[in-house]
């Protein structure tokens, strides 16, 4: 095939002849939304973009990426050329016109940081916080002159509410190429988005970038995404937003956290004395995450991904890709932190470790899904010992001998077969996912270690308890 061939061919009619479920009202677009067949995207969410300019994808929760070759190849289990030859050849491939752009105006470009500042701070400060927010932040542990530092407010509903203050806010200032602002028929400015909490996301030097909307009925909408961007994209005189990188905490200080969710980041600072935070969209919101590291010129970041990684292959793997991005910054340490099974988010964690503390005793730990599973796990192995005690310990994520673990067959059962199809990926250069060990048992992976043991491999990476109570933690 000659080379550039691929670009012939529409990413949206490969994806046709995969079954790929698309949005359907961003059909005709420059990019067409759809659910990703490689993360398995629930009902209503539509996580793949597909751009019908560049007939490229990518997946914006597990990565994937490529174009329509690709595409079309590992969703048939074909080889490139083969893909190549059945989408190009004998007719097979749906031939789609150019579509029609519905953008009923051209994009604008966004405007610098500071007139972005200008207008959302004016825009904040013109609006208030509902009872309703107030409650939920403050149930978060956050103080109420850290709720009014952080300039939370309530994006109402009410479309005459906010065409009222987009066109006040016109009389001040220009507001093309500000994400969330536009014209409406009749050429009102006004402000897009559905009803819900506003969060500002500020940069290192306190400029807020974007606003998030933590949406308060987020199950109704398409997707089910509960944290959006104030964006106006396809709106006349409208802006997309960027996936800014939220800056929190003391920037003086040469160690910095970083995690998912500006909203976390925020609650995550207060309980621990304003430690410094950097908090991304998404896992794969990382566009300008180490530059933003240099800027600030730490020496260590600590990972704290959600704990729900354990199990959670997409949050895992996205957080090693930003772990071996961030290690080729000469001089900076990278290292995950970890901390209770039954809290998700060290936002959580944080809170009820702040209780504990303040109150000098042991908080009621509730298990989740994610601890119940790690029980379970624990129940197969140990039968006869209580798993209860699970509920109260810290995990780490560590490298240790591989001799110091006991590893049984699950079920009494070991596949052979399995045993040698990790043992050849391994050979090949091939890293697996960490085992979950506890008390030194292998309670999950047993496979993958056998694997490793067979291919002379004296160290394994784990997820280990540590019989580390939450009130000694605190």
């Amino acid at each position: 095939m000659e080379k550039g061939r691929y670009a012939d061919i529409p990413i949206v009619g490969a994806a046709k002849r995969c079954g790929v479920r698309f949005n359907d009202r961003t059909l005709g677009r420059t990019e067409v939304e759809a659910a990703c067949p490689f993360c398995g995207d629930k009902p209503k969410r539509f996580h793949l973009n597909l751009n019908t300019n560049k007939d490229l994808y990518h997946c914006k929760l597990c990565g994937a990426g490529g174009n329509s070759v690709s595409l079309y190849a590992r969703l048939q289990n074909v080889s490139y050329s083969e893909a190549a030859r059945e989408l190009l050849g004998g007719g097979n491939v749906y031939q789609f016109p150019s579509p029609p752009r519905m953008d009923s105006s051209p994009e604008q470009e966004i405007k610098p940081p500071i007139q972005r500042h200008d207008v959302y701070y004016e825009m904040l400060n013109h609006l208030t916080l509902s009872s309703g927010h107030l409650t939920d932040l403050r149930s978060r542990g956050l103080s109420d002159e850290r709720i009014r530092m952080n300039m939370y407010r309530t994006l109402p509903e009410d479309e005459a509410v906010r065409r009222f203050l987009a066109d006040m806010l016109a009389g001040f200032y220009d507001l093309s190429g500000i994400p969330g602002f536009y014209t409406d028929k009749n050429g009102s400015w006004s402000i897009t988005g559905k009803g819900g909490l506003l969060i500002p996301v500020c940069d290192n030097d306190g400029y807020i970038q974007g606003l998030q909307v933590r949406l308060d009925n987020a199950e109704q909408y398409d997707n089910g995404r509960r944290y959006r961007w104030l964006s106006s994209r396809y709106k006349e005189n409208g802006t997309k937003s960027g996936a800014w990188i939220h800056i929190t905490g003391d920037i003086s200080s040469k160690t910095a956290y970083l995690t998912e969710g500006p909203l976390k980041g925020d609650v995550a600072s207060f309980h621990d004395n304003d430690a410094l935070f950097i908090c991304i969209a998404g896992i794969n919101a990382t566009e300008g995450l180490c530059d933003t590291v240099r800027s600030l010129g730490v020496t260590e970041i600590l990972l704290a991904a959600d704990m729900d990684k354990v199990t959670n292959a997409q949050v895992r793997d996205g957080f090693d890709r930003i772990a071996k991005d961030l290690s080729r910054i000469r001089g900076l340490m990278v290292r995950p932190v970890n901390w209770n099974v039954c809290f998700k988010g060290i936002d959580d964690y944080y809170l009820v470790r702040r209780k504990a503390q303040e109150r000098g005793q042991d908080m009621s730990i509730r298990p989740n899904s994610l601890s119940n599973h790690i029980r379970d796990l624990w129940h197969n192995e140990r039968p006869r010992q209580d798993a209860a005690f699970i509920d109260a310990c810290e995990w780490e994520e560590n490298i240790i001998p591989i001799t110091s673990l006991i590893a049984n067959p699950p079920r009494g059962y070991m596949n052979t077969n399995k045993v040698q199809h990790f043992k050849s990926q391994i050979e090949n250069g091939k890293e697996f996912p960490p085992v979950i060990s506890v008390n030194n048992y292998v309670v999950d992976g047993f496979h993958r270690y056998r694997a490793y043991a067979e291919t002379g491999k004296e160290y394994l990476r784990v997820y280990q308890n540590k019989p580390f109570v939450l009130q000694g933690a605190a």
